[in-house]
Parts: C-alpha cells; structure tokens; sequence
C-alpha cells in the first residue's frame, strides 16, 4: 500500500517504494498525486492476491518457529541462508505504518513495509513474495520489482542491516487442480542483484521533483494518453 505524501515540521515528504515507481513510470501522474492530490482512477481491486499474501506469510512463520527454511527454499542458492527469526520486529516491518525507514539529510523520508526477511551469516537479503497467473522470467521480474527490492536493501542497509547485494521474489502462479479441487502452484525463487545506491538516487530525483513545477508525462502513461484525447 502506497504511503501518501506528508508534510512534516522540516518541509520533507515521506514516500514509499510503490510510490517512487509511480515516479518511474510518470513523473506527472506522481507530481499531481503528491503535490495536487490527484490520484489515478483506479477499478475494482482484486482480494485474492491480499489473500495469498496472508496465508503465505502464515505458512513461513511456522517455520520460523522451527528454525528451519520450508520446502520452496532449497538449492544452492539457499545454501547457508535462514529465515530472520524475530518474529515481532518482523510484524512491526509488515506494516507500513511501522516499517523501515530511511531519512536523508534534507528530512525526507523513505519507508517500506516487507514481506519477510532472510539472513546468511551477518548479512540480510531482502525477501517478497509474489503471486501471478503464469510462470514467469527473470527478466520480468527485474522490470517490475527491481525497484523495490533495490528500496529494500538501502532500508535495511540504512537500519545497521548490511545486505548481500542480492535478494530473492518468490513467485506462486496456478499449474493445475487436485483433488477435493485443491489449487497446485508452480514456484519459482528468483534471484535478483540489489542497489541500494541506486534506490537512493531516485528517491533523491524524485524529492527533487516535488519542488518543482508539473513535469512532463511519461512516454508510456496509458493514464495521460487518455486524458490527453480530450484535451486536443
């Protein structure tokens, strides 16, 4: 859930990592929905990604009482990887109103709230699960979640959590059904690199941004497409 801009005593905003990529992809449809207040129109929103994401993290939390990685983490890549163990700072991070967060010297805020959270000796890898109607790529996971993995590592790196440079999405998509009707899903754990420089950047430009007049839209915003046929 994005996190709405806020005025606070230094004259900085609070922004999120689902909010700065509304900046990527337009920078006009951010500028209005921080500055002006104008939000996108938005449809019906599905409930049944909500609900995986709660039975999801239910299902790791019995192994976290375990101290064991459940059966979707093997491989080498998890090889000397365990989930992170506190399961009540864990619970404060899931939300987002009291997550991570990252100030800058200017007062501008930057938190996220995270599914879950894996650790390899003294370092920590950020971790997200994802659900999707078909298998996926790599590629496609970069496009659409490199961002927020990037805002993960620098809010955990800015929180005395050093990172890996890496983090993991683990994706459920449906494959077939069983019996009694019961859903099977392919699972598939993706590797991604992690900036967290990179994070801070954008969250620098898009700060920046906000004090400035009404940009540009971006070259791809189906949103400013259309309104744009009514303004001609």
């Amino acid at each position: 859930m994005a996190v709405p801009i806020e005025v606070l005593k230094m004259n900085a905003v609070k922004l999120s990592p689902s909010t700065l990529n509304l900046f990527l992809e337009c920078p006009r449809c951010f500028w209005l929905d921080k500055v002006k207040n104008v939000r996108r129109p938005r449809g019906i929103f599905p409930s049944l990604p909500g609900g995986m994401d709660r039975v999801i993290k239910a299902h790791f939390d019995t192994f976290r009482t375990k101290s064991v990685l459940p059966p979707e983490l093997d491989g080498d890549h998890f090889e000397g990887v365990k989930l992170f163990e506190d399961q009540d700072r864990l619970e404060r991070w899931r939300s987002w109103k009291t997550g991570l967060v990252y100030r800058d010297g200017d007062g501008s805020i930057l938190s996220g709230a995270i599914d879950d959270l894996l650790v390899k000796g003294d370092r920590y890898l950020p971790f997200d699960y994802k659900t999707k109607g078909s298998v996926t790529t790599e590629a496609d996971a970069v496009k659409y979640y490199q961002n927020q993995l990037n805002c993960y590592a620098l809010l955990l790196e800015e929180n005395q959590m050093p990172t890996t440079g890496f983090g993991f999405l683990l994706y459920y998509s449906p494959k077939s059904v069983g019996e009694k009707g019961r859903v099977l899903f392919e699972l598939q754990a993706i590797r991604i690199p992690t900036d967290p420089e990179k994070a801070r950047e954008i969250f620098r430009k898009a700060v920046a941004l906000l004090n400035g007049p009404l940009p540009a839209s971006g070259a791809a915003c189906e949103h400013c497409a259309w309104l744009g046929r009514f303004r001609n």
